[in-house]
């Protein structure tokens, strides 16, 4: 649960903070109508942050993942409506996967997703899901800004938590990105050897 509501609550939270911060630094300064900007986009980023961890608490409630290149196509339809930024899906035919590894990548290509809406200034994104001998690779691009990751900004990406949950299920996270040469995420994980129990809820 702390990993999924990673970005969600600890981003959130500290965005309002700053921004109340800032408002109340405008009422400091006799500068009432600043201030009401300030928290009119402090409601705005509270009001998302509220929907976007009723919908993790939503997905992690759920029990019936179906097929994985199904889960996917959904997650990357709710993304294409929700941002406008067409996304490429190719997914190969999948052996039957543990909950867990099925879980673990859904949720991490949909983190992968939202930091692409937030962050990448994308014109558009691909999600590709391959088989290949007793490997399963998913791999999620943009045509983003890009960026270091060797200086990620904090609160960014949320790498840590994405590599822990790779590692829970055996598998290996890596990263290639530059600025202004768009950003690819790639995990691979040796199906045969993915353990076979549920994530904790």
């Amino acid at each position: 649960m702390a990993r999924e509501l990673h970005d969600t609550l600890s981003q959130g939270l500290a965005g309002l903070i700053l921004q109340l911060e800032a408002a109340d630094a405008q009422l400091g300064r006799q500068n009432p109508e600043k201030a009401r900007q300030i928290i009119a986009q402090a409601m705005q980023k509270a009001r998302e942050a509220l929907a976007e961890a009723r919908r993790v608490i939503s997905n992690l409630r759920g029990n019936d993942l179906g097929e994985l290149g199904d889960s996917l196509r959904r997650e990357i339809d709710r993304f294409e409506a929700a941002t406008g930024i067409p996304c490429a899906f190719h997914a190969d035919s999948t052996p039957h996967l543990p909950d867990t590894v099925k879980e673990t990548l859904l949720r991490t290509v949909s983190e992968a997703l939202t930091n692409i809406a937030r962050h990448a200034q994308a014109a558009e994104a691909a999600v590709t899901l391959s088989v290949k001998e007793n490997h399963l690779t998913v791999e999620i691009k943009d045509n983003g800004r890009g960026f270091d990751p060797q200086n990620i900004p904090s609160g960014h990406y949320g790498l840590l938590g994405l590599r822990e949950r790779t590692r829970l299920i055996g598998g290996q996270l890596t990263l290639n990105s530059a600025p202004g040469q768009g950003t690819t995420l790639t995990i691979h994980v040796p199906i045969t050897q993915a353990p076979n129990h549920s994530i904790p809820q």
